[in-house]
């Protein structure tokens, strides 16, 4: 599982980094969008997104879709703000988890991604052979 972390999340950063370590995840920090576009482009790749919820949401998810990186976003917060966490769900997050982060929390989110194993769907020739590599 490689975790990409986008935002400072209010100084619970190191807290949800050992967190996700102790449960078998690679980590990766992005101060901000730019900063995780240039991750994703550089080949480290994530199989999720942790993202600060004080950042604009709606704003990654175009980005990413406009390169055509898809990757689950978890949205995070300091607070129980309900209608942050709803708005962050309507941007395109899957999730929202409240800071500080709760291990067994932390724990089922990671599992749950690192279990979909849903086959990619391709059609095209050229595509069978970069799956085949």
């Amino acid at each position: 599982m490689r975790l990409l972390i986008v935002g400072t999340l209010k100084g619970q950063l190191t807290t949800a980094t050992k967190i996700a370590m102790d449960n078998g995840a690679s980590v990766t920090h992005a101060e901000d969008h730019e900063q995780a576009m240039r991750v994703l482009r550089g080949g480290k790749g994530a199989d999720l997104l942790l993202v600060d919820v004080a950042l604009d949401i709606r704003d990654l998810v175009m980005r990413l879709e406009a390169e055509h990186i898809h990757v689950p976003i978890v949205a995070c917060g300091i607070s129980n703000d309900a209608r942050a966490a709803v708005a962050a769900i309507h941007a395109g997050a899957k999730e929202y988890i409240p800071l500080p982060p709760d291990p067994e929390l932390i724990a089922a989110v990671l599992a749950a991604v690192a279990n979909d194993s849903r086959d990619l769907v391709y059609r095209d020739e050229a595509m069978a052979k970069v799956i085949k590599l």
